[in-house]
């Protein structure tokens, strides 16, 4: 059932990404994109600690430490490479880097290899593929 009148696709998104990334309850999770609002509802609603909304193309005021950075809305290469760099500063080694499925309207191989070149490897995916969580290598 939808919890606060959000889409079952969403929070079916936040679930899974939540048990495929191993978090804590509450995690400090940074969604990086152009359209993030509803992300950033659905995980507060979902009981993370802090989330907070960056645009990729623009500076954060401040470098929070993330558990996750969810990566949902960027428009080509070089966004996609602004958003990796933001997602990387916030989590450091330790955390995880999700790009939700849709995100990027590149090609796999192409969002795979952007990954790589900033240190990148994916450490799980869902069952169609689709949504890639990344870690640093």
């Amino acid at each position: 059932m939808p919890r606060d009148g959000e889409p079952p696709s969403l929070l079916a998104s936040v679930d899974r990404v939540m048990a495929m990334a191993h978090l804590s309850p509450a995690p400090h999770i940074a969604v990086i994109g152009r359209h993030t609002l509803p992300f950033v509802l659905a995980l507060l609603s979902h009981g993370c600690a802090g989330v907070r909304s960056l645009r990729p193309d623009a500076a954060a005021p401040d470098c929070e430490a993330a558990d996750l950075a969810w990566i949902v809305d960027v428009g080509d290469e070089h966004e996609l490479d602004d958003a990796l760099r933001a997602a990387h500063r916030r989590t450091g080694a330790a955390g995880y880097i999700v790009l939700e499925d849709g995100a990027c309207p590149l090609r796999e191989a192409t969002i795979r290899a952007h990954a790589a070149a900033a240190g990148l490897e994916v450490v799980a995916a869902d069952a169609f593929g689709r949504g890639l969580v990344w870690r640093e290598k």
